[in-house]
């Protein structure tokens, strides 16, 4: 992996900048993506075709779940190019095989129905990593960019659901009624035809689509290596160097060298300069113990949902509740027509809608686990504080009138008193009304930091801008304007005043 042929500029991007970047990569070399992915899937879908010519639904089924090793070749090309390699379209097709058998059987099974499946490839087809090490390196890789790389997987879905109805309603348009093509019967049901022809079109909208999904997802993968591994860094040093060595002229490094020379000659080594040389056991002891110092890290604990061990107890076997979960699909849903004959029109439309709505209730309890966990819990615990930068924030220290006292303090040149009992009100309101668990050891920051993470805008703005005033005055001794007090104890009754 040569860096400094990189082909675009390695820097840190968020999420759907990386997806922006993967769909500018698709576009400069969407004719070879496609070419690469279509032709091992042709080869395959025709004769699929020809065997369920009376159900080709069945053909377009298993090329779609066969779509995670049509991504393999684009991917690998792509993985050539942005290092400006010449691979070429023969040479890619040539990898088919070796880069296909590349730990398939989990890839037709379980990963099959991954929604991060695009991010998750280059791991298994470019680093060749399975196993434990795998998943090792998941969770390295996997972080912050989960939610972009499922939106990057619903995305791709959409395009094609998209681009496939879309491109056979407009031919269907241009079809003349009088050549007799029709795709449903008289009673509205698709018939052998019609599904011939959606089939087709299927294929076709997946792969067109398939170098953008593919992409993209291998764009997050390289956004994510280089937040990593400072792939910029290490390619602004390297131009550093470069640019250092081409400023060097060859008569200066011929008279350096000369004099380096005459150095070596005219004077003796001495002990006292002598290098210290460390061999691997104690080069590696002295890293492990500058890693161990304080000042080089810290370490941080992440708590998050995960099945345990389902990917260990399923290397080997289909898991259970999908066997279950068909069983019951037989037994409770009614997949005929109403003459009795089987529609798996119908079959795999209900499957798809159950299984997609399935995976959307997971994705939405893990994605927001954080505040269902909140939801039950009281108002005020016993641990919260009484006291907060010296300031009595009880319920029972404050009048009933919070803003007529402010300002009777203000016109009694009271003004520390005056502020200072608005921002410990709005700390008690904060402590028993919301339930937001202020320690004794916050500072003003993290109060206001604690209050943004409620979630209402307005409330989490009035209380940043009653901190800073409030800080100008306890610490740098300004007093605000009478204007700004009166416009802060009016949004206090609006924002905590009336709050039950």
């Amino acid at each position: 992996m040569n860096l400094d042929k990189l082909q675009f500029k390695a820097s840190v991007r968020s999420g759907w900048q990386a997806i922006d970047l993967g769909y500018l990569m698709a576009t400069a070399w969407w004719r070879t993506l496609f070419m690469v992915g279509a032709l091992p899937s042709l080869v395959l879908f025709i004769p699929l075709l020809i065997v369920f010519s009376g159900n080709p639904f069945w053909a377009g089924f298993i090329i779609w779940w066969l779509k995670p090793f049509w991504e393999r070749l684009p991917l690998y090309f792509a993985s050539r190019k942005i290092f400006a390699e010449q691979t070429t379209q023969s040479e890619v097709l040539l990898q088919t095989w070796s880069l296909f058998k590349k730990d398939a059987i989990p890839w037709l099974l379980w990963r099959r129905i991954s929604v991060q499946r695009a991010f998750n490839a280059p791991i298994t087809v470019l680093e060749g990593l399975t196993g434990k090490s795998r998943r090792s390196r998941l969770n390295v890789l996997q972080g912050k960019y989960s939610d972009t790389a499922f939106a990057n997987q619903a995305i791709g879905f959409c395009f094609e659901l998209i681009s496939c109805f879309g491109i056979a309603f407009m031919i269907a348009f241009f079809i003349p009624d009088d050549f007799g093509f029709d795709t449903h019967s008289s009673t509205g049901d698709l018939i052998l035809a019609g599904e011939w022809f959606y089939t087709i079109f299927w294929f076709i909208a997946m792969m067109l689509v398939l170098p953008f999904h593919t992409m993209a997802g291998f764009a997050l993968y390289l956004n994510r290596r280089i937040e990593l591994e400072a792939w910029d860094i290490e390619i602004t040093f390297r131009n550093l160097a470069h640019r250092k060595q081409d400023s060097t002229s060859k008569a200066a490094s011929l008279a350096l060298t000369l004099l380096l020379a005459i150095l070596l000659i005219t004077t003796t080594t001495s002990n006292s300069y002598a290098a210290v040389n460390h061999d691997s056991h104690s080069a590696q002891q002295l890293i492990e113990k500058v890693l161990d110092g304080e000042d080089f890290g810290q370490e941080k604990t992440v708590r998050e949902w995960r099945f345990k061990n389902l990917v260990e107890e399923n290397e080997d076997k289909i898991p259970d509740w999908i066997i279950d979960f068909i069983e019951w699909l037989e037994k409770n849903v009614d997949f005929s027509n109403a003459d009795g004959s089987p529609n798996y029109t119908a079959t795999w439309l209900k499957i798809m809608l159950i299984v997609f709505f399935i995976l959307l209730i997971v994705y939405l309890l893990r994605r927001y686990r954080g505040p269902l966990m909140k939801l039950g819990r009281g108002k005020k615990t016993g641990s919260a504080p009484d006291v907060m930068f010296g300031l009595d924030v009880s319920p029972e220290s404050l009048p009933d009138d919070i803003p007529a006292q402010v300002m009777l303090f203000w016109h009694a040149n009271q003004q520390r008193d005056a502020l200072g009992l608005l921002y410990r009100a709005s700390l008690s309101r904060l402590i028993d009304q919301h339930a937001l668990a202020f320690k004794s050891s916050h500072t003003e920051a993290e109060c206001a930091a604690l209050v943004k993470t409620r979630g209402i805008n307005s409330l989490s703005s009035y209380f940043t801008g009653l901190t800073r005033v409030w800080c100008h005055l306890a610490y740098g001794h300004e007093i605000p304007e009478l204007g700004t007090l009166e416009k802060l104890c009016d949004d206090w009754s609006e924002e905590l005043g009336d709050a039950v």
